[in-house]
């Protein structure tokens, strides 16, 4: 951008406005506000003095340098994002690193999809634009990271376990001490998050061997704490037309998530002739590694969030354009190989079962009464365990309410209790329990093994296997007992899951596009019940 533009701009901004700088990063379900704790948390905690900390090197260009104008700027562009919801884990985001007032709307789909997410270790992956290092990955020694909201600790710990997985990584603090790439994504983290640590990688060699090793030690770090955030450009400089083409193409390819289709696209876009066309995105190196982190724990798909470009903030960069784009990827997550808590059928003995379902029907009778919870204080190892359960409702044989989750997140007594209050209150498809029929339903509970995935729909085991549907953004779930309780075989048990629980075309679940997940489960409901129904 040549200094007259910017002239032009400080002139018709104010002189105390942003910097506008047009480099812009692209990189990388539950609605509500952003969370003011969340955004306030961080910049009320007094500096320590003995901690080293990297000073903003943007903030009054890329970002305002008030913390006031910051914060209400970040939120404005969260609240005002309305992306839709996704189904099943979100392991990592796209998001652009330009000046706020080109990107930052863009950046808000990214973030606002952390809303509500119970993050503790946010990996930041980023370009560096000045070329260090010359190989490998660059990690930040510095103790935490500061911006007008405050001070995020840096996560020494990952990068010791970065520093022994792979030996390209490397404590490089030069490599980001002018990089604008990942530091003007911590005031949106610091508007979403609480309680949170980052770990910031930049890296200039975009090979597929460096990138394919970065991408294998994030993935061995991580946990289900852990959210991957890839910095990226979109095209530079197109006139809007050929810009908006070629970003969409080189979306259409990272939605993908496969490596070799997304260098394909980038060749092919640059071969076009796009007169002032530098590249298809700054970033693609760090988007695939990205990418390939976040296969290696279970995503799966990836779904453009939003898009724009910096001619629709500004008509005069029609010519000499920049896009910027956010992107989710999702999936369910893999289980370890040999998972220390793994439930098989008949874990949970008789007594165990007894006191799950009384447990699930006080729960709802103290719940419906007064809005309280029940506290699920045990010494019984076996509910203190994660687990994924369903809890199913039933009234004259008829399904009354069932909500689950599928993948373990609670303790085994909390998640039971949880999914108790959910059936009962908020499965959308009844209206609420009421104490009236408290004493009429029937109690049944389903505890889940962890989600495997299957290549041939074939291996599914009617009456063994519970299945998982899931293709683009639409998923759905059947509990091993539904297909013997209905009296279908395989194929109808998944033509009715297919179309009727997630929305897919009945031989959805025959397209190599469509994925399949199967697992067991110990199923087990109160004596002299009235029936199940379908879930």
């Amino acid at each position: 951008m040549d200094v007259t533009f910017l002239e032009a701009i400080l002139m018709r901004k104010g002189a105390s406005k942003l910097l506008l700088v047009l480099t812009v990063c692209l990189f990388g379900c539950t609605r509500g506000g952003v969370s003011q704790q969340a955004a306030e948390t961080v910049s009320e905690a007094a500096p320590d003095p003995t901690q080293r900390v990297r000073p903003p090197c943007v903030a009054g260009q890329f970002y305002p340098s008030s913390a006031d104008e910051l914060r209400g700027m970040v939120r404005g562009y969260i609240e005002a994002a309305h992306a839709p919801e996704l189904s099943g884990d979100l392991f990592a985001v796209m998001a652009p690193h330009a000046g706020y007032i080109y990107s930052g709307p863009v950046a808000g789909y990214s973030y606002a999809a952390l809303k509500g997410k119970q993050v503790k270790t946010v990996i930041l992956i980023g370009p560096s634009h000045r070329g260090m290092p010359l190989s490998g990955a660059a990690l930040s020694s510095f103790d935490a990271w500061e911006t007008p909201l405050g001070a995020v600790p840096v996560n020494q710990e990952v990068n010791r376990r970065l520093l022994a997985a792979s030996s390209r990584f490397k404590l490089q603090d030069a490599a980001h001490a002018e990089e604008h790439s990942l530091e003007v994504q911590v005031p949106f983290l610091q508007s979403v998050l609480a309680g949170f640590s980052i770990v910031p990688i930049v890296f200039a060699d975009a090979g597929r061997a460096n990138v394919t090793a970065i991408a294998e030690a994030v993935a061995s770090i991580a946990d289900d704490t852990t959210i991957v955030i890839a910095s990226t450009d979109l095209s530079h400089y197109p006139e809007q037309k050929a810009a908006s083409e070629v970003d969409h193409a080189i979306l259409g390819a990272i939605c993908t998530m496969d490596a070799d289709r997304i260098e394909t696209v980038d060749r092919e876009q640059l071969a076009r002739g796009i007169p002032n066309l530098h590249c298809t995105a700054c970033g693609l190196g760090p988007v695939v590694a990205c990418i390939e982190a976040a296969k290696k724990l279970g995503a799966s798909r990836g779904a453009v969030l939003h898009y724009a470009n910096s001619a629709e903030v500004e008509p005069r960069t029609a010519d000499r354009c920049v896009g910027y784009g956010a992107v989710a990827f999702t999936g369910v997550r893999r289980m370890p190989d040999t998972p220390p808590a793994a439930v098989s059928e008949g874990e949970l003995d008789q007594s165990q079962q007894a006191y799950l379902l009384k447990l699930a029907r006080d729960t709802i009778a103290r719940y419906l009464a007064d809005g309280s919870r029940l506290e699920t204080a045990t010494k019984d190892e076996a509910m203190q365990r994660e687990r994924a359960v369903f809890v199913t409702l039933t009234k004259g044989g008829q399904l009354r309410g069932c909500i689950g989750q599928i993948m373990a997140r609670y303790p085994l007594a909390e998640a039971v209790r949880n999914a108790a209050i959910s059936a009962a209150t908020e499965d959308p498809r009844f209206r609420p329990v009421t104490v009236g029929e408290l004493a009429s339903l029937h109690i049944e509970i389903s505890v889940l093994s962890p989600m495997q995935p299957i290549d041939d729909y074939q291996d599914v085991v009617v009456g063994r296997h519970g299945v998982l549907v899931t293709r683009g953004m639409r998923s759905g779930v059947f509990l091993p007992q539904v297909a013997p309780e209905q009296g279908w075989d395989r194929d109808e048990m998944l033509r009715n899951l297919c179309a009727h629980k997630a929305g897919l075309p009945p031989d959805a679940y025959k397209d190599p596009e469509t994925e399949l997940y199967v697992f067991t489960a110990q199923v087990f409901g109160e004596p002299h019940g009235e029936g199940r129904a379908t879930e």
